[in-house]
């Protein structure tokens, strides 16, 4: 048997609407060297039934796993995945987007280079997304520009500790960032966020400002792509005041991620990023 050279680990929960289309998607990759992985979080309606129609015609491309666990979310969900996940390359899956026919063949090429740069290395590859609605009608052609995103931050570890830019359905990383970043803990508030951390940290990122998927946003996302706000920074800093619980978590996590991390050093990149988005 020929073993992949990339796992895809999808995470699912009550996904039957737009599922087919995601997996259709995948199966239309120009880049075929991939096995599916899916991980079902506990569904009640047809997902697990599309997910095996799939499995009966294409028995060597995907693999549901099975474990007693429901009802984790979507962070531990996919650290189950990532655990579970051994291949040269891994890409995340969400369950209600389409990828684009060259997403993995993109993503994989600037994997490669970036590898011969920073061999031995922890990699990480994330690619920009076009936002679309519930009947795939595009919102924003680019979700970095409609939230005013700056994708270079993602290599200073103290900015990304501050704000997130990679999009778990848009990264690829290689088996030395899975190393570094597993197991994801429960103080995770994202896998790909912790994910980011940790490569951060260790080895290098990198981002391909084309759009490699359509990122779907309708009233069931668990979190989606909101458009930036123009705020000033008086209003930022009483809002940070009142997001004191969601500062908490975030702060357990990048502590957890990188013991070295500081509270203020944290809040004042928060603030210093929030001014950029401002003036950009």
């Amino acid at each position: 048997m020929n073993y992949p050279q990339i796992s895809i680990s999808m995470a699912t929960y009550n996904g039957q609407e737009y599922l087919k289309e995601q997996i259709d998607s995948i199966f239309a990759q120009s880049n075929q060297d991939w096995q599916l992985l899916i991980r079902d979080d506990g569904s009640c309606d047809n997902t697990i039934s599309i997910i095996e129609d799939y499995m009966a015609k294409f028995p060597d491309k995907i693999k549901l796993l099975t474990g007693k666990e429901c009802h984790l979310g979507a962070s531990l969900n996919f650290g189950q995945l990532l655990e579970y996940a051994d291949t040269e390359y891994i890409m995340f899956s969400d369950q209600d987007d389409i990828w684009l026919p060259n997403k993995i063949e993109l993503t994989l090429n600037i994997m490669k280079a970036t590898e011969q740069l920073y061999p031995d290395r922890p990699v990480l590859v994330h690619t920009d997304l076009t936002v679309i609605d519930s009947d795939s009608r595009t919102i924003a052609d680019s979700i970095w520009s409609y939230q005013k995103l700056f994708p270079e931050i993602g290599n200073s570890l103290n900015k990304i500790t501050a704000q997130n830019v990679v999009t778990g359905c848009a990264m690829m990383i290689n088996r030395k960032a899975r190393a570094v970043s597993i197991p994801i803990p429960g103080e995770a508030i994202m896998h790909d966020w912790w994910i980011a951390i940790k490569v951060a940290k260790h080895g290098k990122i990198a981002y391909v400002s084309t759009p490699s998927i359509l990122y779907r946003q309708h009233p069931g996302n668990k979190i989606g792509a909101k458009k930036a706000q123009k705020i000033n920074i008086l209003h930022f800093l009483t809002k940070l005041c009142r997001l004191k619980k969601l500062l908490s978590a975030q702060y357990k996590m990048v502590k957890k991620a990188d013991p070295d991390a500081n509270l203020l050093l944290l809040v004042l990149n928060k603030a210093l990023i929030k001014i950029a988005q401002r003036c950009r």
